[in-house]
């Protein structure tokens, strides 16, 4: 089987043990964790996110009013974002809370701060 090309924090990542982490990795709805970093579709890319790279992640519940013929209905969806340098650079959106809290502890087995933390307010 051919490596498959990753879309990296810092360009294309082709490596066979990056592609054997992705046979093998964890998956949560379509989020894929495995013991070198996480593994999610971006539009046409598979990205791969490096767990050394991640200074935290955690969960954003985004919720989504709509009017329809029959009511109003509210949809939940469940962000799993990654902070690097202070700043979010990346998310995987889905609408299975139980998959995205999953995913998110076995990031956190991984070494990686989890949860979302207040900014301090500058006086």
């Amino acid at each position: 089987m051919a490596d498959k090309k990753f879309a990296g924090v810092n360009g294309a990542v082709e490596s066979q043990e990056v592609n054997a982490d992705y046979e093998n990795a964890a998956v949560f709805d379509k989020l894929r964790v495995g013991k070198l970093g996480v593994y999610f579709r971006d539009g046409l890319r598979t990205k791969y996110i490096p767990f050394d790279y991640i200074d935290r992640a955690f969960i954003r519940v985004q919720e989504t009013k709509s009017r329809m013929c029959c009511g109003q209905a509210n949809w939940n969806y469940f962000r799993v974002v990654f902070v690097h340098g202070g700043k979010e650079f990346a998310d995987y959106m889905s609408e299975k809370e139980k998959a995205m809290d999953d995913a998110l502890a076995a990031i956190a087995e991984c070494g990686v701060t989890t949860g979302f933390v207040k900014a301090e307010a500058s006086a």
